[in-house]
């Protein structure tokens, strides 16, 4: 199986980032860009948290527990802001959406899920994560480069989103000729909100 953890967006919020694709999409088709982009759709847009490759048939079933598991990190409250370009420099590679609310909830999230993994086999990641919501992927052969990119996508405000995390989920993507689709392996709750508990 091909898993990645996520958590997901609510209906608000995948409104919003879809509406940052369509206007991003007809602003690049103006400009004479043909096919540059591969959106991701809008049922399937999620803010990855690690995501795991194929895993032997044999580890499904452990990763799942460690997933099923309560969770010490709390529901918080996150919010979508800013467009940007991967990489940083040179041919872009993917457009995405930050957060300015929930950043370091997901930090701790992603640090409590490295630590369930190791015992099942998966070593903490080393590079540095940065939550955001992959918009779509650039095509390689487009002609359009990074900096005339991030000029088209600076002239867009994203509208804002709010919405409540409260749960981490674990997908597992299959991939065909008409491209992934992703399905529920676990799904568990976050623990409640202190100001609230």
């Amino acid at each position: 199986m091909r898993l990645f953890a996520a958590i997901d967006l609510d209906e608000t919020a995948r409104s919003a980032a879809a509406g940052s694709t369509d206007a991003f999409a007809r602003r690049l088709t103006r400009a004479g860009a043909r096919s540059p982009v591969r959106w991701v759709p809008p049922e399937q847009l999620h803010v990855t948290l690690r995501f795991l490759g194929e895993v032997a048939a044999g580890q499904v079933e452990s990763v799942r527990r460690a997933f099923s598991v309560p969770w010490n990190t709390c529901v918080f409250n996150a919010g979508l802001a800013g467009v940007d370009v991967f990489p940083f420099s040179g041919a872009p590679r993917v457009i995405w959406l930050g957060l300015d609310e929930g950043r370091e909830q997901l930090v701790a999230l992603k640090s409590e899920l490295d630590h369930r993994l190791v015992p099942v086999g998966f070593e903490p990641e080393t590079r540095p994560f940065r939550a955001h919501l992959t918009l779509g992927r650039v095509n390689r052969q487009v002609a359009v480069s990074g900096a005339e990119l991030r000029v088209m996508l600076s002239a867009h405000r994203p509208e804002t989103a709010r919405w409540v995390v409260d749960r981490v989920t674990l997908y597992e993507s299959r991939l065909s000729s008409r491209g992934a689709t992703h399905h529920v392996v676990e799904s568990t709750r976050l623990a409640p909100s202190r100001e609230t508990s």
